[in-house]
This record gives C-alpha cells, sequence and structure tokens, in this order.
C-alpha cells in the first residue's frame, strides 16, 4: 500500500506501529534517531512519516522543521506519535507542520485508519501533480 518511515528511540514503540501497519500491507523502515530519518528522507520516497516527539540529539519538532524545509520531503504527510498530551505540545505540533497527533500508548484502530488516510491522501496529491505535469 504505502511506505512508511517511523522514527522513534524506543524499539518497542517501533516495533509495536510496524507489526500492525504491515499487517495492512505497508512498506515499514524505521530510524531510532531524527539524523538518522533525515537520511532515510533522501534516499526514499515515504508517504507518511510517524514521528516521536521525545528523541536524544534531535526532537522530533527539530526533524520536523528540516522536514518541511527541503524541497525532497516538504510535502510528506507527517504524524506525531507522542506520550506528550498537552494542549502547547499539539498545537506546536501542528504549527510545524505535522498533519495529525496520536498519543501513546496509542489504539491501533486509530493508528491504522490515520496512516491509510494520509497514505492514500498522499498517493492521490502524487497522482494529481504528475497529471498536472502532463
Amino acid at each position: 500500500m504505502g511506505k512508511i518511515l517511523i522514527v522513534d528511540d524506543v524499539q518497542k514503540n517501533i516495533q509495536m506501529a510496524m507489526n500492525i501497519l504491515k499487517n495492512e500491507g505497508h512498506h515499514m523502515y524505521y530510524a531510532q534517531n531524527g539524523k538518522r530519518a533525515l537520511s532515510l528522507t533522501q534516499e526514499n520516497d515515504f508517504d507518511l512519516i510517524l514521528l516521536d516527539i521525545m528523541m536524544p540529539q534531535m526532537n522530533g519538532y527539530e526533524v520536523c522543521t528540516e522536514l518541511k524545509l527541503n524541497k525532497k520531503t516538504k510535502d510528506i504527510p507527517i504524524v506525531f506519535l507522542s506520550g506528550k498530551d498537552s494542549s502547547s505540545d499539539i498545537e506546536k505540533a501542528y504549527e510545524i507542520g505535522g498533519l495529525d497527533y496520536v498519543i501513546k500508548p496509542f489504539i491501533s484502530i486509530e493508528l491504522i485508519t490515520k496512516s491509510n488516510t494520509y497514505v492514500r491522501l498522499k498517493n492521490l496529491e502524487d497522482k494529481f501533480k504528475m497529471n498536472k505535469d502532463k
């Protein structure tokens, strides 16, 4: 279905999300830090990025900001996955370019539904751009 990158420094969180979304037919990739995530986005064309906020070295907000400034990655939908549930954290995620916010521990059906929706949206946008350029 889609190519999804999950970025989280906790292996258990990565494994849980990957198992859930692989069953939906998605091709899953992961990075355990922001720098690796940025590197992977230059090597691959992702349909969705699931991004944790609290990570060492480079937090999720910084990763999102970098992705939105890059021509190659600016249109990739970003869904934040975080245990932080304050309104200021959620507002900041939307302000810097996140499309959605899922609070951990996440509910499987919520992750599936949102991931499927954003992958479909990205695929439709890509098709529209290709037709527009013809």
